[in-house]
């Protein structure tokens, strides 16, 4: 015995195939939420990274920039014959060149921390274009 189609068939249908695109939606959402949690924290830990290396690299730099110091403070005895100022000299030296080391590093730092969503975000977009597209064709076919 064939059955014969009824207008609450095809609401239970549609109904049950929008609650089924629905709970698509929710879970690629959550997963696209876990992605970017995931690249945060990927780009946290590299950040993190880079400022120990550069932590570490500013020390011993800073060591070795204060040791050419006292080598020019020596060096330059016989020209500035005052010991305060030839400190003062090579003082003003070590700041200056100290300020732009640490504005430079500041600017690469602050280009670099910032984290990559452009695959997320079209992935999102992506995702919700064919769920439009899946409630329109479902409409249009019922």
């Amino acid at each position: 015995m064939a059955t014969q189609y009824t207008e609450d068939q095809g609401n239970g249908r549609v109904g049950e195939l929008l609650h089924r695109i629905t709970d698509d939606v929710k879970t690629i959402a959550h997963d696209e939420i876990e992605l970017v949690k995931e690249e945060l924290a990927h780009t946290a830990k590299a950040a993190a990274v880079d400022a120990a290396v550069i932590l570490l690299a500013g020390i011993v730099a800073l060591i070795g920039v204060g040791m050419l110091c006292v080598c020019a403070v020596v060096a330059l005895a016989p020209i500035i014959h005052s010991l305060a100022l030839r400190l003062l000299l090579m003082a003003i030296v070590y700041l200056v060149g100290g300020g732009a080391v640490a504005a430079s590093i500041g600017v690469r730092m602050k280009r670099d921390i910032v984290p990559d969503l452009k695959v997320a975000a079209y992935e999102a977009k992506s995702t919700v274009a064919g769920a439009k597209e899946a409630l329109t064709e479902s409409y249009l076919h019922h």
